[in-house]
């Protein structure tokens, strides 16, 4: 039986040479600088993973987006699970933890969430305490 080993590359993003420009019309432009490593890793990467169809362009806005949603659901999870350990703080703090049907957990301010469960009658002042309208 042969066996295969691997060889991976470690990045050190410290030294990484990153350009971000804003543009007009809300775009961004970043500009990624790689060494002669991670250059070979990522266009080794490419061939592997990349389709055919798609461009060199579309496939590294994909990665990029993808990282981006993946640390995005990982920072919600963070949250999630702070407020579920932390209920009694956030309540003491004027912050209600609401957990849904399908688990999702979402945080309302207290005393607006009181307020709307109340069935008071709506007031234009009601309306601007609970931030549906501006002062």
């Amino acid at each position: 039986m042969t066996q295969t080993t691997t060889e991976g590359i470690k990045f050190d993003f410290n030294s990484w040479k990153i350009k971000v420009r804003e543009r007009r019309n809300d775009r961004m432009r970043l500009q990624i600088n790689l060494d002669k490593d991670e250059a070979l890793a990522y266009k080794n990467f490419a061939e592997v993973c990349k389709p055919d169809e798609v461009t060199d362009s579309d496939f590294m806005k994909t990665i990029f987006l993808t990282g981006v949603e993946s640390m995005n659901k990982q920072l919600a999870d963070m949250v999630r699970k702070y407020a579920e350990e932390n209920r009694e703080e956030l309540a003491s703090s004027g912050i209600t933890v609401l957990e849904g049907e399908d688990g999702r957990i979402q945080l309302a301010e207290t005393e607006k969430l009181e307020a709307e469960l109340s069935g008071a009658p709506v007031t234009e002042e009601g309306v601007r305490q609970l931030g549906l309208k501006d002062k």
